[in-house]
This record gives structure tokens, sequence and C-alpha cells, in this order.
């Protein structure tokens, strides 16, 4: 007749369970790393749309600003004395919390009689040929230069200049 020793089963079976929370711990470790990388991963997509979407932003304001400060021109009569305008201050939004700081400098040059005090306002230039032509009464430089507001807290601040010359 054979013996049935049940010595040996209880002390086996507690060696199994012992390797089973050996693995269910590194499994769960396993996770916990896999889901820190899912995580951090998504955290630098995230901030990357925000930085692109905030730059196109800028870019668009750019060309926005020429827009506004060739308006504003048109709008001053240059032929009085604080008639030359020279620089914008704008902000975007106008209401609510800033977004962009933006700053525009102009500078004339061939205007002629026709400009007043704008006459060749143009830094570094010694002379400009004068344009007499009915058409075409002088010419601008704008420069504008769109910065993110200082209250957003970027890591990597927006900063985006544009210069354009344009006919008046």
């Amino acid at each position: 007749m054979q013996r049935k020793s049940r010595i040996l089963k209880p002390h086996f079976r507690q060696n199994r369970r012992g390797f089973a929370m050996i693995m269910a711990i590194f499994f769960m470790i396993l996770m916990a790393t896999l889901m820190t990388a899912m995580l951090a991963s998504s955290v630098e997509t995230a901030n990357r749309t925000v930085n692109n979407y905030l730059l196109e932003q800028g870019q668009l304001l750019a060309k926005s600003a020429v827009e506004v400060a060739i308006l504003r021109v048109s709008g001053t009569d240059r032929t009085l004395p604080a008639g030359c305008l020279t620089h914008l201050d704008l902000e975007y939004p106008e209401s609510g919390s800033k977004l962009f700081d933006i700053d525009v400098d102009i500078s004339y040059f061939g205007f002629g009689g026709v400009a007043g005090n704008c006459y060749n306002l143009l830094p570094n230039v010694a002379e400009v040929n004068v344009i007499t032509e009915a058409d075409s009464v002088g010419t601008m430089q704008i420069d504008i230069y769109v910065a993110s507001h200082p209250d957003l807290n970027l890591e990597e601040p927006i900063r985006f200049h544009r210069r354009t010359i344009q006919k008046l």
C-alpha cells in the first residue's frame, strides 16, 4: 500500500503563494512605470501643442498689427506738429487676461513736402530720394514685436519680430 504524505504539500503551497506575491508586486511596478512614461509623454505633447498654437497666434497678430498701424497712420494729419505716429503699444486681448504684448515702431522715408514732420525719420539714413509722384507720397518701415505676456508663465516665452515696408 502506498503512503500519502502530506508533509510537503503545505510547504510547497506556501512557496507558491510567496512567488505569486513577488510576481504581483513586479507587475504593479512595471505598470506604474509604464503609466508614468505615458503621462510624461502626454504632458510633453500638450505643452508643444500649446506653444505651437500661441506661436501661430502671435504671427497672425503681427500681420494684424501691420494693418492697424497703416489704418492709424492714414487717419492722422502728418502736417501737424504732433501728427507723426512713430510708436504703438497694443495688447491682446484688450480686456481680460493678457496673452500678448505688441509693440509697433514706425519709420518714414521718401515723403518730401507732403509728409510734414515725418520726413526722413528712418534712423541711420542720411539722405533718401524724395518721392514726388501723386500716386505714392512715401514709404513706411514698420517693425512689429510680439511677445507673450509675462503672466502666462511659459517655459519658453514666445517672441516674434516682423518687419515690413508699406507704401502710403
